[in-house]
């Protein structure tokens, strides 16, 4: 189980997890929260919305998967396309 805390989704594989974060660490934990308002780090979830634009999807499980277009995927779309 790959549950994210701050979003509430799951996701299919620890690397799914990792790559709906996004943003960096690009200031601490103390110079964060003197924000207004205040924030923990720079890091933040993709929204839903988001991933769905990215071309992620559900598997059969209800878990997040990130697509990852493979060399072949567009040779034999257009092989598909091609009259």
């Amino acid at each position: 189980m790959n549950l994210c805390s701050p979003c509430g989704e799951d996701f299919a594989t620890v690397p799914d997890f990792d790559a709906h974060r996004v943003g960096v660490h690009a200031y601490t934990y103390s110079e964060g929260l003197k924000f207004d308002p205040p924030v923990e780090d720079g890091r933040r979830c993709l929204a839903v919305d988001e991933m769905v634009a990215k071309g992620w999807t559900k598997n059969q499980h209800g878990k997040w998967r990130k697509r990852v277009r493979k060399p072949w995927d567009d040779a034999a779309r257009l092989a598909l396309t091609r009259p």
